[in-house]
């Protein structure tokens, strides 16, 4: 039960590598929507892989018993494992380890020793995911073991303390994006965690106590005792040896729960063997109502919402802004709280700042969003950021300038023939007071 507590941590923290791969393939138009895509499909492997398989995998005697390989002492030393083996699998960060202790000894110069130490890569989906999916394991072990939620709750506490760790510590700044992927996993896996988990409890309660016997008397049916009630040196299914066994002078006979596989889960699917009491029936009764009642909200608020907005797209503007007008000018904050969408590659090997891929003479070199300290002329701040920009790298009659050059606002290009540019165009029109402010 421990190896594979820790084989599916182990696997839990491989699959974002290899899902990032996938979706690197991908098509997106913004970082946010690059994330949305990542989170959906690191997160359906984790459910499946850390609940759904596991209760699948449980046979219907091994539900409730406590035997190593039951599905109680499984949940259990699958909530220990995530609570230290997946915080500890992310602070020993082997690609991490090896570039400081290897790699960077080993540098030919100084420019890729400090690449070395850029620190390791994270995303907000992966870290969305860890939530969600201890979330679904807490509703869906709910009604077989109650601890799960004091044990999620370690989980979510080791796990913000290492996090936080690692960010101020260790992780590499992560890209700029908007909150499509928090958004996303709020409205659709939070609440389909908890309807999943409600489904789950239904089950649960149906099924209990999951032991195969139907009683005699309850079903009126006649069933022959033997003679002594109590055995001795009684070998069980999984190879265990009682010295002794003390049997029910109640009747029992064996009536098949697994057959029983329809929605909702309601009493009248015993059928003409129940193995329920009748309080078990009236709670399973109404778990089985809730559940339909939940899942139409689901559908209908839901997923519903989204078909109505994606219907109603084709016909007329959706968009709706979000936040509220501060009545602050977007040239009174450049440099602190406004920023520019500047084409530049943000995360290239060897290099430790973004790379520019487009002509920016016409905008406030404050709208980039970062500067070299190791170039901070006063004089000429467009200069700076020469060094840095790959459009000098490509000589093309379009370019109003080279390298190093002093810049010139609406410069005219070195040809008077209007090619078209091979790289981005950037302008910024500020108006006629934030000129003035500039130049004193």
């Amino acid at each position: 039960t421990i190896m594979f507590s820790v084989i599916l941590s182990t696997f839990n923290s491989i699959i974002p590598e290899v899902v990032r791969l996938l979706v690197s393939y991908e098509k997106h138009d913004d970082e946010g929507s690059s994330q949305t895509s990542l989170y959906l499909k690191i997160t359906v492997f984790r459910w499946v892989n850390t609940a759904i398989v596991t209760r699948w995998t449980t046979p219907t005697l091994a539900t409730l018993g406590d035997g190593s390989n039951d599905l109680i002492k499984t949940v259990n030393a699958l909530m220990i494992s995530e609570m230290f083996v997946s915080p500890l699998l992310r602070y020993f960060d082997c690609m991490t380890i090896l570039d400081r202790h290897y790699f960077a000894p080993r540098a030919k110069t100084e420019e890729e020793l400090f690449g070395y130490f850029n620190g390791g890569w994270y995303n907000l989906a992966d870290r969305c995911t860890d939530f969600t999916k201890v979330l679904l394991l807490c509703t869906f072990y709910s009604a077989f073991y109650p601890l799960v939620y004091f044990l999620g709750a370690g989980i979510l506490f080791f796990q913000y303390w290492m996090d936080k760790f690692l960010l101020l510590r260790s992780w590499q700044n992560a890209p700029m994006i908007g909150p499509e992927t928090s958004q996303f996993s709020r409205t659709y896996f939070n609440t389909l965690a908890l309807l999943l988990g409600t489904i789950a409890s239904t089950y649960a309660y149906f099924g209990s106590p999951f032991t195969m016997l139907c009683s005699c008397a309850q079903n009126n049916k006649e069933c022959i005792l033997p003679a002594t009630l109590e055995f001795t040196n009684v070998t069980v299914n999984n190879g265990t040896v009682l010295p002794t066994l003390q049997a029910s002078n109640e009747g029992h006979y064996f009536c098949n729960q697994e057959s029983y596989n329809r929605f909702p889960p309601l009493p009248q699917g015993q059928g003409p063997n129940k193995w329920m009491t009748d309080d078990q029936e009236h709670l399973s009764r109404l778990y089985g109502m809730t559940c339909v009642v939940l899942l139409l909200l689901y559908c209908v608020f839901i997923i519903g919402e989204r078909v109505v907005i994606a219907v109603l797209s084709l016909v007329k503007g959706v968009y709706e802004p979000s936040g509220y007008d501060q009545h602050k000018d977007f040239s009174s904050g450049m440099g602190r709280e406004s920023f520019a969408y500047v084409p530049q590659l943000m995360e290239v090997p060897g290099f430790h700042f973004p790379l520019l891929i487009c002509n920016i003479d016409d905008v406030d070199v404050r709208l980039i969003g970062w500067k070299d300290p190791n170039f901070d002329s006063e004089t000429d701040p467009h200069r700076n950021y020469d060094i840095h920009n790959l459009i000098y790298d490509v000589p093309h009659e379009t370019l109003k300038r080279s390298r190093n050059k002093k810049a010139g606002r609406n410069s005219k290009p070195h040809q008077e023939k209007e090619d078209r540019p091979i790289y981005s165009i950037v302008k910024h029109y500020p108006p006629q007071w934030a000129v003035v402010r500039q130049n004193h």
